[in-house]
């Protein structure tokens, strides 16, 4: 993968399908800034539009790199308007990001409320400290805190006090 980086400019010329693919992940290894990571999304499903691949082979690679370029639950709307832009541009209203928008957001609460009825049987009430920091973590934070609350001995060491 890492011969790959240095031909970059081969692969944003390729219209091989795994060209994508294999830049999807490099910058997933190689950016972790949640700003530039979105930038890079942004012009990786871009150039997928671009391409000229039929729907399922656009549908099937943003599939691929939506799951590899992870984006901070923050950034999710301003990701999914650029997707918007894009379709509309290029008359290809391929994915429906609303729709996958909504399913993360939906899966998201879900995480947070088990965790919060987890707290609740094994700490008591949730202190507002502790709601704010839950409200704000990511979905690899929360994801984390619900395995990691079998174990805890109390919340502060849960979710580190602040």
């Amino acid at each position: 993968m890492i011969d790959w980086e240095a031909r970059w400019a081969a692969l944003e010329a390729s219209n091989n399908v795994f060209a994508l693919v294999v830049m999807a992940q490099i910058k997933a290894k190689r950016v972790k800034d949640g700003a530039t990571r979105k930038d890079v999304k942004v012009a990786l499903i871009r150039l997928l539009y671009e391409r000229g691949y039929n729907r399922d082979q656009v549908v099937t690679l943003f599939i691929i790199i939506d799951w590899m370029l992870q984006l901070p639950s923050a950034l999710e709307p301003e990701f999914v308007q650029a997707v918007y832009a894009i379709q509309e541009e290029n008359h290809m209203p391929y994915v429906n990001t609303i729709e996958r928008y909504e399913r993360a957001k939906a899966v998201h609460e879900g995480v947070e409320g088990t965790l919060r009825k987890q707290i609740a049987l094994k700490f008591g009430e949730l202190p507002d400290w502790a709601d704010k920091h839950i409200a704000s973590a990511s979905d690899a934070q929360l994801d984390d805190w619900v395995e990691q609350i079998l174990t805890a001995d109390n919340l502060e060491t849960l979710l580190g006090k602040h």
